[in-house]
Order: structure tokens, then C-alpha cells, then sequence
């Protein structure tokens, strides 16, 4: 089956190592990055097309006819009749040999797949039960197989505005949701950190798209409710040690730039004398918030080193904390809307729900509170599956979290992340035993935390800035010369993948189908021009 391709080259000599020049048919449309069966007698080898130039026997930029050539009709005829590709060629893999295509071996183009033993024999797998079908590997129709037992060691997805990572991610979704095992329908169970509402119309009018293994979907905002989709998002703060509740709330006076440690360490002083199941009264209601000032009366404060201007700036931050998280927001509740008896319901009917911090969803709410409320759904979900996992009950949750650079940020990114921060640090380098799958989705990959992404072990790559290109580089381990200079001109519909879940084990070059339903939901603009005349 894998030699029934189309021949459109040959291999002329062999260079370094496993790379391989060749000819190929100036008539075909290829692109670097593209995959060929390899043909050397009866053995077979796959190739990725590292680079490639057109060249002519006749052209020399140095010859007395060049000016001619540019004026003369028949010359492109001339040149075209004798012009041939000149490719590099790198072998990926050897079917059951380990010989290098000796020159004079064919080129050929991939095969038609139109089951799945033929789908088996091309990766070399003896079962492809475990596994989704995302995409197409360029220049063929195969499928790129993604191993969903590799899932828990974390992904990561990265491309510039525009670019298209968005769409990926939804199709993501769209496969997650509709994965079939051995002939039984399911779906990973998912928790969406959606930050411009790209994913808010799959709870309601794109249901369908995703109902496929899916029996519940529920999407939580941060404002009154309008329709019965959609649920108020509330927290349990007894999740929060007393130093974290701390810092976030003196550092929420100074919109979360920084942080004034005697002011924090009264307030953790303060909160360490309470039950942490208190948290929720001390500061969810005006009562409790009262009753918490009433103790910045103690005398014993100031014997013990905190003056007079600290504690009136502890009142202010308290104030301040009031003013959002209760008057304004309304988040803090004993019983949060979301919890441990949600994620049971989650996995149970391998459920999505979509935290919505879109403009729509929650309008007005500060990036200091959006983290405040990733770091909640983090330890969450961590004291859920470490729970099960310990009762002898094994669950998964996959976790997206969308501008993953305001949650997990560098050094070089600008904003104070630090409750968020430890957290889902903890999240990529444990959580994986525990059956989370985190998926991190970033314009920036230069802004996220290094550590952090070197947990990731799978990649989707989209066009990404020049400047992150060492950082996609260092993070995912290297990719191969002719990818890597891709990167910032890759078109929108072609996602570089790497890592533990392809099946094929090296970097490959994919196409994404386009489905309308799919296409960008929050994101989208009509056409301004048709828009300007009222069409």
C-alpha cells in the first residue's frame, strides 16, 4: 500500500547523516515540510522535504542572452520545458530496514489510506484505538494520529493574532468531544479559561458540534445570567492558605503590581487566627468584613511591631477587596457554583465547562480577579483528582487555559502573577499523575514561564513572532531548519505539531480542515466594506 503513491522524483545522491538530494517534477505542487514515500527496490522509507529550489540547465545570470530572455515570449517556454526541483530530503523513518534509499530510488508521493489497517502500516502501530485523527499531513490526505495516553503530559498551543490558533483550538475541542473507542462514544472532560468568549457558543448555539460524547455543558460568567446556559461564577475561598488570601488583597490595591509585605503580613497575621472555613463570612459579606476590622482594634497590633499607617492601610485594601469581590462582582459564596460535586457532574457526563472572562461574560472584571479565580478552578481541580486518585477511582480533566502569560507569566511579561503562578506550576510538574492535561494557548510563547513550558511535551505551532522563535526552539526541543524558518510565515490553516501525542514521533506540517461552524465565534467581523454601505 505505501508504494501505490504517485512517482515524482529521484534520489540522486545521498549528504550528512539521513538527508538525501533529489529531483522532482517542476509540475508539482509541494511545500517544505512535505512528506514522501521513499522507494529503493522493495524497501520503503518516509521523507520530509527539507528545502528545495527550481533550477534550469539554461539559465545563467552571467550569459550574453539574460537581457533576451526578459523580452523574448518563447524564452519562458524555453525555460519551463527545462526546469526541474532540486530538493533536500530527510529520511523519518524506515519500514522494517535500516539502509539509506540508494540513488536511483523513487519519490513518491503518499499513498491513498482508505482504511485503517493501511492507516496501521503507515505509522507502524498495531492499533489505533487510543488514538484521534487531526488533520491532514500536507500535500496528502492522512491523517496526523494524536495519542490521547499521552495527553496528561501537557500541550501547548502558540501563534500570533491572527494566525489561526484560536480555530485549532476550537477544532481541538471538536475532536475531544467526539472520540470514539472501540466503538463507543466519549469525550474528554473539559475546563475552558475562555478570555475573549471564543468558546461561549459551543454551550448554546454550536451545541451540537460538540454534543457528540458530551452530555453537559455549562458556561459561567461573571455578571446576572441571561438564558439558562449560562450560570453566575462563584469561589470558595477556604481553598486559600491565609498568606495567599494575603497578598492577593493587599496587592489588589495597587491593581496587582505589587506588594507591600508588612501591610500583607499583618493581614495573614489577622486571618491565621480563623478556621479557613470561616474565609468565605470574613470576606464574602459586609458582616464578616465588619467583624474582620473590628480585630484591627487589638491594641496587641502595635506591641508587636505594626504601626498605626499599616493598619489603616490594611482597612483600605479590605475596602477595596469589598468593593469588588462582594459588591461588585458578588464571587466569593460557601457555596461556589463551581466545585467538587461540579467536576463529579463533569466527569460523569464527560462535560465542558466555559469559565466566559470575555467582555460579554464578565464585563469590567480586572485581570487581578480572572487570576484569582484560575487559581481557585487550579487547586480545585488538583484536591478533586488527587482525591480520586487515592480512593482508587482514576478521572481526567483537561484544562485550557487561554492567554496562559496573565496565569503563568516570565519574567519578562509585565504582570504579577504570583497566586496564579505557583499553583499551576505545581499543575504541569504533578498534575499529570493525577490525570490533568493542561493545554496552554498563548500569542506569546516568550511570555510564558520557562519552567512551565518545559513541561509541555506536545506542540501545535501556528505563525508566531520572529522574536519567539528561540523560545518555540528551546521549549519544544528543537525543530528542523526548513519548520523552524517557516514559523513566521506559516498561513493560516497549517499548524506545526511535535511532540508526545503525533504519532509519527517528529515534526510534521498539517492542514486543518475548514468547518464554518468552527470558524471564529467572538473574534469575527464582518466585512467592513459591506458593512460601511449597510449590505
Amino acid at each position: 500500500m505505501l508504494e501505490d503513491g504517485k512517482t515524482v522524483g529521484i534520489i540522486l545522491q545521498k549528504g550528512e547523516a539521513n538527508s538525501l538530494q533529489a529531483v522532482i517534477n517542476p509540475f508539482e505542487d509541494i511545500t517544505s515540510g512535505q512528506l514522501f514515500i521513499l522507494k529503493d527496490n522493495d524497501k520503503l522509507s518516509l521523507g520530509r522535504l527539507d528545502s528545495y529550489e527550481y533550477i534550469n540547465e539554461f539559465y545563467d545570470e552571467k550569459i550574453p542572452m539574460l537581457k533576451s530572455l526578459i523580452v523574448d515570449n518563447n524564452s519562458f517556454e524555453l525555460l519551463n520545458m527545462n526546469t526541474i526541483i532540486k530538493g533536500s530530503i530527510s529520511i523519518i523513518k524506515r519500514y522494517n530496514h535500516n539502509s539509506t534509499p540508494k540513488p536511483g530510488s523513487l519519490v513518491k508521493l503518499l499513498p491513498e489510506i482508505n482504511s485503517e489497517i493501511s492507516l496501521m502500516e503507515f505509522y507502524g502501530i498495531s492499533d489505533i484505538s487510543g488514538n484521534i485523527k487531526y488533520g491532514k499531513f500536507v500535500g496528502s490526505d492522512i491523517p496526523l494520529l494524536l495519542d490521547l495516553n499521552s495527553i496528561t503530559m501537557h500541550v501547548g498551543i502558540f501563534g500570533e493574532t491572527g494566525s489561526g490558533k484560536s480555530y485549532n483550538m476550537r477544532y481541538l475541542i471538536y475532536l475531544l468531544s467526539n472520540i470514539e473507542i472501540k466503538g463507543v462514544k466519549t469525550a474528554l472532560p473539559l475546563v475552558i479559561i475562555d478570555a475573549n468568549g471564543d468558546y461561549s457558543d459551543f454551550a448554546s448555539i454550536n451545541y451540537s458540534v460538540v454534543k457528540g460524547g458530551r452530555k453537559w455543558i455549562k458556561r459561567f460568567v461573571i455578571r446576572d445570567p441571561i438564558n439558562d446556559s449560562e450560570s453566575r461564577l462563584t469561589i470558595d475561598l477556604s481553598l486559600f492558605t491565609p498568606k495567599d488570601l494575603a497578598d492577593f488583597i493587599i496587592s489588589l490595591k495597587f491593581s496587582g503590581e505589587s506588594l507591600n509585605s508588612l501591610q500583607s503580613n499583618l493581614l495573614d497575621f489577622i486571618l491565621s487566627r480563623h478556621d479557613i472555613k470561616e474565609y468565605n463570612f470574613l470576606l464574602g459579606t459586609d458582616e464578616g468584613i465588619e467583624k474582620l476590622k473590628s480585630e484591627f482594634q487589638d491594641p496587641s497590633l502595635k506591641e508587636i511591631g505594626f504601626s498605626y499607617g499599616t493598619l489603616r492601610a490594611v482597612l483600605s485594601a479590605l475596602e477595596i477587596f469589598r468593593s469588588k469581590m462582594i459588591t461588585k462582582y458578588k464571587l466569593v459564596s460557601n457555596t461556589s457554583s463551581i466545585n467538587e460535586s461540579v467536576l463529579e457532574l463533569l466527569w460523569k457526563n464527560k462535560g465542558m465547562l466555559i469559565i466566559d472572562f470575555s467582555a460579554d461574560g464578565s464585563p469590567g472584571v480586572d485581570i487581578a480577579t480572572k487570576q484569582l479565580i484560575v487559581s481557585y478552578i487550579s487547586r480545585l481541580i488538583l484536591n478533586y483528582l488527587t482525591k480520586t486518585k487515592y480512593s482508587g477511582s482514576q478521572k481526567l480533566i483537561g484544562f485550557v487555559i487561554e492567554e496562559a502569560q496573565n496565569y503563568i507569566p516570565s519574567n519578562d511579561y509585565p504582570v504579577n502573577a504570583s497566586i496564579t503562578k505557583d499553583t499551576l506550576v505545581t499543575l504541569a510538574t504533578q498534575g499529570r499523575k493525577f490525570g490533568v492535561s493542561l493545554f496552554l494557548v498563548s500569542q506569546r510563547p516568550a511570555f510564558v514561564d520557562k519552567y512551565v513550558l518545559s513541561m509541555l511535551n506536545t506542540f501545535f505551532f501556528h505563525r508566531i513572532y520572529h522574536e519567539d522563535l528561540r523560545y518555540v526552539m528551546s521549549a519544544s526541543g528543537g525543530l528542523p531548519e526548513s519548520l523552524a524558518k517557516s514559523l513566521p510565515s506559516l498561513d493560516v490553516g497549517y499548524v506545526i505539531v511535535n511532540g508526545l501525542m503525533s504519532e509519527l514521533k517528529v515534526p510534521a506540517l498539517v492542514r486543518i480542515p475548514w468547518d464554518p461552524r468552527l470558524g471564529s465565534y467572538a473574534g469575527s467581523v464582518e466585512r467592513i466594506d459591506r458593512l460601511l454601505i449597510g449590505e
